[in-house]
Order: C-alpha cells, then structure tokens, then sequence
C-alpha cells in the first residue's frame, strides 16, 4: 500500500528522519547517553510508523466495511454484487465506500482514506458528473460511462457512481472517425512564373522535382496523389492523417516555398484545401471551396473547412503571387459594362471610414456609369470619410453633386439598382449595411485577402488579392468595358490617389501591373503633383502623428503605439503613424491603437515579412498582409495591448 493519502504516517516518517539527523546527531556530540536514549525513542516511533503503513490496506477496508453499514443505501451487499465497479462519495466527493471491481480495475488497488473521486474521472468534478447524467471517462487504456445516483443518508448527501465498461464501443467509435473521408485539393500557385527564366528543359525537371516532393510527402501519410489539372492534384485521405498533418503543421509549405534548383529558390508556393464529408464526392466539393478560400487570402497556406462552414488557416506567411494575365479583367469588364448598361442607376460604396482608394475606385466606377448614360451616385458619409480631400477636389470640379449619404442612397434604390461595393469583401465592414441590405443586385471588387465572413449573394466577384488597390483593379477594368467609357483628368487623379494610398508611393506590393495601371491613368492626365496635394496634412495632423511616433515600444521587432488624445482626425493621425513607424530600423510590423466609445481601434502595417492581417483576425478583425486593423470591443488599453501582445506571440509561435 502507498503512502499517498495517509498524511499523518507521512508526518511520522519526517518526525523520525528529523529526530535520527538533527537531534541525535547534535545530541551524540554533547551527551552520548542522551543520544542513546533518544535512539531509542526514534526506534519506537520508527516501528509505529512501519506498522501504520503495513497495516494501512488493512484499516481502510475495515473504515469502507464500517461505511457500508453507516450507509443505508439498499444494504451495501448488492452494491458489491453488482458486475461492474461501484463507488459511493460523499457532497465533497471523497470515497467513502467502493466495490471490490472498483478497487481492482479503477483504483488499481490504490486507495487511501482521502482518496477523491476527481482522481478517477478525468478530473470532472462531482457536481459536473451529477449534473451531465452521464460521463465519459479513460482510465488508462478502457472507457468507462459513469451514471450517478445521488440519496440522503441522515443529515448527508452521498452520489452512488456506477462505472460501466464501454471500451469496445469507444474504440470502434474513435476507429469510425479516424476513418472518416478527407479531400484536399492542392495546387501551385506561381510555378509558371518562377520557372520563366529556365530553359524548357528545365521547367519540365523542376515541375516533376516538385511534384515528387508533393507525392512523397502525401506517401508520408499513407495517401496517394492524383494529378487532376495542370498545377493542381487531389488526395483523399483519412481523418487520422489531417489530424497528423495539423499536428506538424503541414511542412510540405514550407518544403516547396524553400525548393531550389541548381542553388536558386524557384519561389513557387503550395495552396491546399481540405474538407470532410459524408462522401467522396462531398468532400471533393467542399475541399474545392477551401482552396478558393486559401487561394483568394494570398496562398501558400492551408484552408481546412469545418463542418460548421468556418475555416483553420495554417501558413499564409508570403506576400500574394501577382497574376501576370489580366483575362479575367477583360471578362469581368465586360460583364460589368454589360450589367451596367441593364441597370436603371448605380451606386457604389466602400468600407466604413472609406479613404483615398476606396473613393478612388468608387469614382472611377461612377466614371464607367456616367460614360454608358446610367445614373450614378457614390453613398459615402463625409463626416467620417479619410478621404475628405478628394471629396473637396471633386466638388470642385463639378462631381460633388454624385457623393450622396445613406437616406439618399436609400430612396434611389429599385430592383434594378446595381450596388457596387469595393475596396472590402465584408459585410459587416461597409459603409451602410441598410443600403447593402435593400439592394438585390450586388457586385464586389476588392484586393483584400480572403475572409470568413465575406459578402454573399454577388453577382460579380471580382477579388484579387495580387492587386495592389481597389483603386488598381478598377483602373484595369476601365480599360476593357469599351470605348465608350472616357476617363478624364480627375477620375485619372483619383484612381492613382488610391493606388499612391496603398503603394506607399509604389513601395508595397507594386507590381508590374500597378506600374502599368499607373501608366495608363497617367496616359489619361493624372499629375502626380496634384495628387501629392491630396495627401497633404495639417500642421496640427503632423504634431499629432510625431506624438504618436515618440509613443511607440518596441516588442519582438514591432513597435507599439498608443495615441493618448482625442481629436476629429484620429484615424488619418493614427494610419500615418504606423506607416511612420515602419521606417524604423529593425521594425518589421507597426500597431497603433486609440480608444473611442468603449472600443479599442488598431492600426496594423508592415512591409511584408509579418503578415498582419493573420495577427488582426487574431483579435476578430482582418485586412491585408501589409495593412490590416481591427476593434475590440468592451475592451480599454492596457487589456488591448495584453491582447496584441499575446496575438504576436502567437504568429511568432506558428511561424517560428
């Protein structure tokens, strides 16, 4: 029998190591007769406690025997007949009474006088068992389904807990769902481009190198790869291999992402998504919507669909692969021209605090309705727009009567309204839900990486998160909805303000088609000087933004702000400063943060070797891999700097 349990022989066991090392030791050196005499003490205490330990097996079946017949529940004799293991607890949950099967199988012959029932359910409290019914338990390799049956004894209350063996059923259940069926759907995101400068010879051996590197690594989990399209393979596998893939966190990302060929990385990227299902056939569908929703997030990541439609994202951590052909922005333009031209009036609007390239896009939208002959208006709230700038210009230039607020867009709206949202994908991030709502026709345009929670119900999903703009991907849509649409000096301007916006003067993400955007508006007499004046601040704005700037900490390579004021142009001050902040050394993500209205609002940028948007939908917001925000709710801070804190520890604890 164990000591655990029984302090009072623990206590013994020190007193006589304390009496034999200290007093005895001391005492021999002083006056050994007294030392002697105090070994014999220690010897009559040594034997107490060796008896109360031999003999403790033996006196706690005699306190479970004196239990039973304390305890009238139905004589404890047919408890103890019973052929599975029995326990009876008292209200705090100690045993006071078991089964010989109990002490057998569940206890392994273990037990004390203090012994708790929480030691053999998992750590499930009394009152949770009682309150479930019914609770599943392991004890070592067996399950056991306990039932509880609480009676009053007395002036107590005692929990009858029955343990019946369900070992078999479990196993064959855990079996059943570790069989279950898995799609993945995988595909290249950028081969072609990463190949261009090797011989044909070569491409053909990188493409098979890297597809070895694929088929071994889905061998690796007892699957089979099977190449279904060009640059895109399907596997089905079992729910006991996704679970370990998770668990090693899909190293096949990072296996292509590093793949070389004669010493030079090829950059190519892997996308995969994965989805369950009743069948094969469901989860190959399914899994086909989880690879538009990793791809449309900027691949090189893993997008698991769960049964509730919500996904686990796992890599993301490279900028988004720019697609050189512009076929699907001759389609879209097409179409959009064409709805456009069946419309009875449009209206365009963007996310909430709209800025540059939000209103940039919208104009030039309005600018393709107008050249078709359609009424158009943008619907915009002028109070809380970042973009205040370019809403004077065009007021200015005779546009302003088009910039129209909710009650306006409201009434114009019919069944034949087409809604343009751009610059978001979210429903919950437009400027008027209302006018979101009334309108049944709805087209999206928008750069931002994939969310969860995107609008639904679009006739024209545009979305590429290669783009560098909204601004950017409405420009290129100008140029294939036909002749008829003109673009003048002001829509030029506009368009390449919101490009300018979301480049930072094309630093980031500014490809080889942002360049040949900018060309073309720049063809249409957009001047970069007046576009500069668009983004020109106050003194009191610059003041502002340098006390934010000699705010910021630095943690884990981010710098960390908190704008301590409050003022109408809090949202210009706080984004500029995060830009600002990026142009320190060492920095590679900048979060400012301001409080307003019981919300705590972040500001996220980086210059891509973080990925702030995964740090943002973190703490429930979103945006792009280079720029991306946030609200906490509820939230004041300090709490909110904890919250960010933990959410970069986090990115760096998946991404290390």
């Amino acid at each position: 029998m164990k000591l655990k349990g029984f302090w009072y022989d623990r206590l013994l066991v020190i007193m006589l190591a304390v009496l034999t090392a200290v007093i005895i030791g001391l005492s021999a050196l002083l006056e050994p007769q007294v030392a002697l005499a105090e070994f014999i003490a220690a010897l009559v205490v040594f034997g107490i406690a060796v008896y109360r330990i031999i003999t403790a097996k033996q006196r706690y079946i005699k306190f479970m025997e004196a239990a039973s017949q304390n305890l009238d529940f139905s004589q404890a004799e047919v408890l103890a007949s019973f052929p599975f293991p029995v326990a009876v607890c008292n209200s705090q949950g100690y045993i006071r009474w078991c089964s010989k099967q109990f002490y057998n199988e569940i206890t392994n012959c273990d037990l004390t006088q203090t012994s708790h029932i929480d030691m053999y359910t998992n750590g499930i409290g009394l009152d949770n068992i009682i309150a479930e019914n019914e609770t599943l338990v392991q004890i070592k390799d067996r399950y056991y389904s306990v039932f509880p049956k609480v009676f009053r004894h007395g002036d107590q209350n005692y929990c009858i807990l029955f343990y019946l063996n369900n070992t078999k059923f479990k196993k064959a259940e855990i079996e059943y769902l570790n069989t279950r069926p898995y799609a993945l759907v995988i595909e290249l995101d950028n081969i072609d481009d990463s190949r261009s400068e090797f011989r044909d010879s070569e491409r053909t051996e990188i493409k098979s190198r890297v597809e070895a590197e694929i088929d071994k690594w889905a061998e690796s989990y007892g699957s089979t790869l099977k190449k279904v399209a060009d640059d895109r393979y399907l596997i089905f596998t079992e729910q006991r291999n996704i679970t370990k893939m998770i668990e090693e966190r899909f190293t096949v990302l990072e296996t292509i992402r590093n793949f070389s060929f004669k010493e030079k990385k090829i950059g190519a990227t892997l996308s995969i998504g994965i989805s369950g299902g009743s069948s094969f056939k469901e989860c190959e569908k399914e899994a086909r919507k989880a690879i538009e929703m990793a791809l449309g997030r900027g691949g090189d990541q893993v997008a698991i669909k769960k049964p509730d439609n919500t996904y686990d994202f796992f890599g993301g951590v490279s900028k988004s692969s720019e697609k050189r052909t512009k076929v699907k922005s001759r389609i879209v333009g097409n179409a959009l021209a064409e709805l456009i031209k069946s419309s009875s009036n449009v209206i365009v609007m963007g996310h909430n605090y709209t800025d540059l390239d939000a209103i940039g896009a919208a104009v030039g939208i309005a600018c393709a309705a107008v050249s078709l002959d359609i009424p158009v208006h943008i619907a915009t709230d002028k109070k809380k727009t970042l973009a205040g700038s370019l809403i004077k210009k065009l007021e200015a230039e005779n546009m302003g009567h088009i910039v129209i607020g909710e009650e306006q867009a409201l009434e114009l709206i019919t069944k034949k309204t087409i809604l343009v949202v751009v610059d978001t994908h979210i429903d919950s991030f437009v400027e008027f839900p209302s006018v979101y709502q009334k309108a049944e026709i709805r087209v999206i345009i928008d750069h931002h990486r994939r969310s969860i929670s995107d609008v639904n119900g679009a006739v024209i999903f545009h979305h590429d998160p290669g783009a560098s703009s909204a601004s950017e991907m409405v420009t290129e849509l100008l140029q294939y909805m036909g002749g008829e649409v003109i673009v003048n000096k002001t829509v030029a301007e506009a368009l390449l303000a919101g490009i300018m916006l979301d480049t930072k003067n094309f630093i980031i993400r500014a490809g080889v088609r942002t360049f040949e955007a900018a060309a073309f508006l720049k063809d249409k007499g957009a001047d970069t000087v007046s576009v500069k004046k668009l983004f020109a601040n106050s003194i009191d704005v610059s003041r502002m933004r340098n006390r934010v700037i000699s705010n910021a900490e630095s943690y884990k390579s981010c710098a960390v702000s908190v704008a301590d004021f409050k003022t109408n142009d809090i949202r210009i001050v706080t984004a500029q400063a995060a830009d600002e902040l990026l142009n320190v050394t060492g920095i590679k993500a900048s979060f400012v943060m301001f409080e307003s209205n019981d919300t705590v609002n972040i500001s996220a940028r980086s210059l891509g070797e973080m990925n702030v948007q995964i740090i943002m939908e973190a703490l429930g917001g979103g945006g792009h891999q280079t720029m991306a925000a946030c609200q906490l709710k509820g939230y004041n801070i300090p709490a909110a700097k904890a919250a960010l804190c933990k959410a970069i520890d986090d990115f760096y604890a998946l991404n290390s």
